[in-house]
């Protein structure tokens, strides 16, 4: 986009020889009328065949984001609600917490060996029952048990959708796509704080929780639709 076309050649055929790669055809050029603007990148996500990729990433993003940041920012004062002392509820959701290393972990396995789209929609069907299972636990064992299937699981969608997300888009579009999917995840990482205490005064953890396990449903959906893009080349339709 900048048009040091062959400069950017160059650097490619140096990657695909130190990895012992045939060289492939250059490139065509993106854009022969200069850098596309902002306005126009995120116009083209929108276009006929990308817009189903947009919206279903939109939706994934929000809806991760606003079931992971209502969840874990909250779940020291849900414990404590539930008559945990302070340190008690901390020490909790240490343990909690720690779940989410191997869950990253099978997940960077799995996006090769099942592919993004099965690992993350599997990943977020685990985080919606571990949901309703956090929020109907009673006893330091059952809430710890689903606790940690909920951290698990959740954070190894996360994974997935940070290893999809960018595969989705072709190369000019690829860092746009991505930030424009990443902020309107921020939107519900706003949003979700904000609506824990109502939710927690209208049904209490339960209703809460089940809540959040009803976005991750809505993100398996929109998982299913996303194109599988494991062993294919990034600009391949």
């Amino acid at each position: 986009s900048q048009g040091r076309d062959a400069e950017a050649s160059a650097i490619v055929r140096d990657f695909e020889a130190a990895a012992g790669r045939v060289s492939l055809s250059p490139a065509p050029v993106i854009d022969e009328h200069g850098t596309p603007t902002q306005r126009t990148r995120v116009r083209a996500l929108w276009a006929p065949r990308l817009r189903a990729r947009t919206a279903a990433l939109w939706v994934l993003w929000f809806c991760v984001n606003f079931s992971y940041y209502g969840a874990f920012i909250w779940i020291p004062t849900i414990l404590v609600s539930q008559g945990y002392d302070l340190v008690r509820s901390f020490g909790f959701t240490l343990i909690i917490t720690l779940a989410q290393l191997p869950g990253y972990a099978v997940a960077a396995w799995l996006i090769e060996a099942w592919g993004r789209r099965a690992t993350l929609a599997t990943f977020l069907a685990g985080s919606a029952v571990a949901a309703v299972f956090f929020g109907t636990a009673s006893g330091e064992v059952a809430i710890i048990a689903a606790g940690m299937a909920l951290s698990f699981f959740n954070l190894g969608a996360w994974g997935a959708l940070y290893a999809a997300t960018p595969e989705t888009y072709p190369t000019p579009l690829r860092a746009t796509g991505s930030g424009w999917a990443a902020g309107v995840g921020r939107i519900a990482s706003i949003i979700a704080p904000l609506s824990v205490p109502p939710l927690l005064g209208w049904g209490g953890a339960p209703l809460l929780f089940v809540v959040f396990a009803a976005f991750f449903a809505v993100a398996v959906v929109a998982a299913l639709t996303l194109r599988e893009q494991r062993g294919r080349a990034l600009d391949e339709d």
